[in-house]
């Protein structure tokens, strides 16, 4: 009797602790905890939890009871693979983005043969080879980006390929289903309105995957044989898609944010490597005019206000405001415009001063955007001063006002430097001659204030 109760306890035992244990996670559960990291940007619990789902789905594709598992799950295991190639780039693993984007295509391709085995009039199935499609073409845009000369060109131009695969497809099915609605509602992904959404996104992927062979060929390859025609081809197509999009992406605009105008800027730049000045300021200031009101309303928080606009005014533009300058675009292209800008001023003729002082002005507010956002940009401090003697007249106490700080700036900079205890000669060297170039323009401007 003593035995058997000891028996039934541990029996009892054990299952209060089988009970106890909690079941493992399921894939989708696992795949939203690591979506969330990603957007938290906790890249080390991401990764564990994406490595963790891609076990699972190898596990489901390869193992005994699932054959050689859904095209489902290779399609879900690409698209992880996809997003730990976007971590380890942001890591520097360079090395191992590049090989989960190509264990990526490498599954989409596979899923792409079945799903062309299956194609035919059905809806469903065109807009999943379009997806698949667009899939790829990022995957191999990402190794545009990680790869240089030739090997970088390659990628992107099949990106460039599988985006052009998508839009054809999504234009025809749209068109299907313009006809097929003879103003009825349709429901479901494969609505009109959902299909012209998906094609005005493919459609800025595209001008974008242009705008970067064009910059290939301004950099990297700027030595080819056939460097200039080939980036003007680029860059034409990028313009004309940008162009397109811009007028479809009306609906949208709201979800969407406006169209980037990447195209309109490195036209500008190939425009100025040519010497195509007016061109060249035709296109930036066409590229500022897409974020005009955006800038101007970031620049006004730090004094840089253009408009003098009453009290009423003033508060009948905010809400505009504040949405444009919450979708302006990033920080480094608004400083790359700002530069072109400056650039083109200084080469414009004199004799068209009001060319040149909207240029300038454009260019402060620009730059003015930029310092409200971070204030601790050397750089921009300098191209501020810059900017306001490109003015027509100059500006000379404002430019004064940027450099002085920008002095005072890099002055600190190089002394904490010499006093980091750490071998930063060339840091240092480069801070001095920055020093010394501002320093110049400060003794130039004093002079120039004597004389006068």
């Amino acid at each position: 009797m003593a035995g058997g109760n000891k028996k039934k306890k541990q029996q009892r035992g054990k299952s209060r602790k089988n009970g106890g244990k909690k079941p493992a996670p399921s894939l989708e559960d696992v795949l939203t905890q690591a979506e969330s990291a990603m957007e938290m940007s906790d890249i080390d619990m991401a990764m564990k939890l994406f490595g963790y789902a891609t076990q699972l789905l190898r596990s489901r594709i390869h193992g005994d009871d699932a054959g050689n598992g859904s095209e489902q799950d290779k399609c879900t295991l690409a698209n992880v693979l996809g997003k730990m190639g976007e971590l380890k780039a942001s890591c520097g693993d360079v090395e191992g983005a590049r090989n989960d984007f190509l264990d990526a295509i490498e599954l989409l391709g596979n899923q792409q043969e079945a799903t062309d085995m299956m194609q035919g009039d059905d809806g469903e199935c065109n807009i999943l080879t379009a997806q698949n499609s667009e899939s790829k073409a990022g995957l191999y845009l990402y190794l545009g980006q990680l790869s240089t000369g030739t090997e970088a060109l390659t990628a992107l131009r099949i990106g460039v390929s599988e985006l052009q695969r998508t839009v054809s497809i999504l234009d025809r099915l749209a068109t299907s289903k313009d006809d097929e609605a003879n103003g009825m509602d349709i429901d479901g992904d494969l609505n009109s309105l959902n299909l012209k959404r998906f094609m005005v996104e493919t459609k800025r992927q595209l001008c974008a995957a242009y705008c970067s062979i064009g910059e290939l060929y301004l950099t990297d390859l700027c030595e080819e044989p056939d460097a200039e025609n080939s980036c003007e081809a680029a860059l034409k197509s990028a313009v004309e898609i940008d162009a397109s999009a811009q007028i479809e992406s009306g609906p949208f605009e709201s979800e969407l944010g406006p169209s980037p105008p990447d195209a309109l800027q490195t036209m500008a730049n190939l425009r100025l490597s040519q010497s195509r000045v007016a061109e060249a300021l035709d296109c930036i200031m066409k590229t500022y005019d897409r974020m005009k009101v955006g800038c101007e309303a970031m620049s006004g928080l730090v004094g840089l206000a253009t408009d003098k606009e009453g009290v009423q005014e003033a508060k009948a533009r905010e809400l505009l405001e504040l949405d444009a300058a919450s979708t302006l675009p990033e920080y480094g292209f608004r400083l790359q415009t700002a530069k072109i800008m400056l650039e083109c001023t200084s080469l414009v003729d004199d004799g068209n001063n009001n060319t040149k002082e909207r240029c300038s002005e454009s260019a402060i507010q620009v730059l003015g955007s930029l310092l409200s956002e971070n204030d601790e940009v050397i750089e921009v401090w300098y191209l501020l001063g810059c900017a306001f003697m490109s003015c027509s007249p100059p500006n000379p106490d404002s430019a004064r006002h940027y450099w002085e700080n920008a002095v005072d700036m890099l002055t600190k900079a190089k002394e904490q430097m010499e006093h980091s205890g750490e071998d930063v000669a060339c840091e240092l060297m480069v801070i001095q001659s920055q020093l010394e170039e501002v320093t110049k323009k400060l003794d130039e401007l004093g002079e120039e204030m004597e004389t006068k």
